[in-house]
């Protein structure tokens, strides 16, 4: 399992001991920064899981930090390190998007501990609540999409559609992964659910001169804006399905572009203009 990454932000030597101290043992992996400046530098470029962050630094202050990284990366946390806490300061860095804890100095490892422990198992809970729900989506998704498919070469090319409008491959996978099924005594589906978004590109632009088949012009074009459109809609679908099969925590943008896509492709799937 991959340690979790905690960027140390603090310009004084002592701090960032004790704070090492009080985390040693947890199989965490420390960045440290002493300014404002590398602390944005490290923050984008390392993608840390938590940012303990102090508000009196060189260069930058730390609530400029705070500010930037919130900016660009919504979903970092950040706990706030201060000697000079005050309920303005509270307010003003929860505002800003730091976490629920803003913890005064002199450190307290027992604080400090639990707040570094309770962000990351809540952080862990969310991801794994984020792929639960994104695999949901993307298996009602898939259902519908083969669905889609299937109808409209269907509309086309009528009962031959499978034998002239399917490419070669995409009829073997299928068709290897039904015996398979029917081993492992599954129910069988149509063929086509055997396919997968590796399947769904090809399949759109299948082209066949000699028998005169052309799925994008003759079937697909009508429903949606251009080949460039859903071909890259469903290459990033793809590699989403590819992170949560891993499994792999995925990201709010990732789950974002998910909802976004395929709300997009239904609603084309549902329009012939």
């Amino acid at each position: 399992m991959a340690r979790k990454k905690i960027l140390i932000v603090d310009d004084t030597p002592d701090n960032i001991k004790l704070l090492k101290a009080f985390l040693s043992g947890k199989q965490y992996e420390f960045i440290i920064a002493t300014d404002g400046e590398e602390a944005l530098d490290k923050a984008f470029s390392e993608q840390p899981d938590l940012v303990l962050l102090d508000l009196m630094l060189p260069k930058k202050s730390g609530m400029e930090v705070l500010k930037e990284i919130k900016a660009k990366e919504k979903d970092m946390p950040i706990v706030v390190l201060t000697a000079y806490g005050s309920e303005e300061t509270a307010v003003q860095t929860m505002r800003s998007g730091a976490e629920d804890y803003l913890i005064n100095k002199p450190l307290r490892k027992e604080e400090v501990v639990h707040a570094v422990e309770s962000i990351l198992e809540r952080q862990k809970e969310e991801k794994e609540k984020n792929n639960a729900s994104a695999y949901e989506l993307l298996s009602s998704f898939e259902h519908d999409f083969n669905d889609f498919l299937e109808s409209s070469l269907r509309a086309v090319h009528g009962d031959a559609w499978w034998d002239a409008a399917v490419p070669a491959f995409v009829k073997t996978k299928c068709e290897q992964r039904r015996a398979n099924a029917q081993l492992r005594k599954k129910s069988l589906m149509p063929l086509l659910y055997y396919a997968d978004f590796s399947f769904y590109v090809p399949l759109i632009l299948y082209k066949d001169e000699l028998e005169g088949i052309d799925n994008w012009r003759q079937v697909f074009e009508r429903y949606f804006v251009n080949i460039g459109w859903i071909k890259a809609r469903l290459i990033e679908l793809n590699h989403i399905r590819n992170d949560i099969a891993h499994p792999k925590p995925i990201s709010e943008l990732q789950y974002s572009k998910l909802e976004l896509f395929i709300n997009e492709i239904r609603e084309f799937m549902h329009s012939s203009s």
